[in-house]
């Protein structure tokens, strides 16, 4: 099992991606087309969920690595609260354990 934590957006891309497709930007930050931040121990198969769901203009770009699910999630939380406040709340993203669905 994979021990690392991985935060990653998903953003809209003008063209469709391949189904795996995954990039990595570690200096990324929040930008105004990204519609969703996340946590996952693995990338990949996460956007294979993802996808079904979220449309085939999705791309996931793997922002940031942690060793431990509580700083990832702490980050997370930054970059949702972060991207509110520049453009407002990302298209798909929901708020995990407060009842909020998102859009």
């Amino acid at each position: 099992m994979n021990e690392n934590y991985y935060i990653y957006k998903l953003a809209r891309v003008e063209d469709k991606t391949t189904y795996h497709y995954v990039d990595v930007d570690m200096d990324s930050g929040i930008t105004e087309n990204a519609v969703y931040y996340g946590l996952t121990q693995d990338p990949k198969m996460r956007l294979s969920k993802h996808r079904p769901l979220k449309g085939q203009d999705i791309s996931m770009i793997v922002m940031k690595q942690f060793d431990n699910a509580w700083e990832a999630l702490e980050h997370e939380a930054h970059l949702v609260a972060a991207h509110y406040r520049a453009f407002g709340a990302p298209e798909l993203q929901g708020m995990a354990n407060s009842g909020h669905r998102g859009a």
